[in-house]
């Protein structure tokens, strides 16, 4: 497995600060890449470079609370 370049759900889900089912719901709603590799349920793995894409594009959409403003 190439580490560089693959990233799994949980190490997703950790950076995010979200639950790892929450990427696989983005993954079935569409918003999220197809993973790369399956090796379990619990061991699934994504192409790095299509999640940071994927999560910069989340992040444009998704509205920011200001807060004391």
């Amino acid at each position: 497995m190439d580490h560089e370049t693959l990233i799994s759900r949980i190490e997703i889900a950790a950076e995010v600060g979200v639950q790892s089912q929450t990427i696989a719901h983005w993954e079935r709603a569409g918003s999220f890449p197809r993973p790369k590799m399956k090796l379990s349920l619990k061991r699934i793995y994504y192409d790095r470079a299509e999640v940071k894409a994927a999560l910069d594009a989340r992040a444009m959409r998704t509205p920011r609370l200001a807060w004391g403003a």
